[in-house]
């Protein structure tokens, strides 16, 4: 009975029920509830996201003609798009996909962990270390017609820029180093927008 207890809590609190057995993967929009936990932390709505609609780099892949205007920012090989994200802070990632029936994209981390989008499915895992279930959100698209859906990164955090919602755990999709996303069946485009670290304030 007492280990059902945080999970009771989570859903006393209004969080989107997301149950792991060591590194928790906490689904919420913005607000932390009790105790502080490194989970918590992560999910502090003082921590701020997609403050700017400026990027540093900004470019767009065409999967259905195999093209990318990324430079050298992505390597395009058939359907695999390899992402250097190395040196940012955050990555908005935009994607249109149209009457989604299949696997339109997966975004794999270096650490192994995910984002899917199949059918109508967001499917979010972390990477194994975390032992987590993953979040899956199974009316993220419209079920025809084409529909354009924004995610947010963070190393620690990813936000679903459409509800407001925010996932956070070390062990999601980090920004840092490299990712590779499978183009797959209704995607019709991608678009990436990099932001780099803030510079330092200058104390004096």
């Amino acid at each position: 009975m007492t280990r059902l207890l945080p999970a009771l809590a989570l859903l006393a609190s209004g969080c989107v029920q997301l149950v792991a057995f060591e590194q928790p993967l906490v689904g919420q929009p913005d607000i932390v509830d009790g105790p502080t936990t490194q989970a918590g932390a992560l999910c502090d709505p003082e921590v701020t996201m997609a403050e700017t609609a400026l990027c540093s780099e900004s470019c767009e892949i065409d999967p259905a003609h195999g093209e990318t205007t990324c430079g050298e920012r992505v390597r395009l090989d058939g359907a695999t798009a390899a992402v250097d994200v190395s040196g940012l802070h955050e990555v908005e990632v935009t994607v249109t996909v149209c009457d989604p029936s299949g696997a339109a994209l997966r975004l794999e981390g270096h650490n192994g962990a995910s984002v899917s989008l199949e059918g109508r499915t967001l499917d979010v895992r972390a990477a194994a270390a975390a032992a987590a279930r993953p979040y899956q959100n199974p009316q993220f698209l419209q079920e025809s017609g084409c529909d354009d859906r924004t995610l947010v990164f963070q190393t620690g955090r990813m936000s679903l820029a459409d509800s407001g919602m925010r996932l956070c755990s070390d062990h999601l999709v980090p920004v840092a180093e490299g990712w590779t996303m499978a183009l797959g069946e209704g995607l019709r485009g991608v678009e990436l927008c990099f932001r780099e670290p803030r510079p330092a304030r200058d104390p004096g």
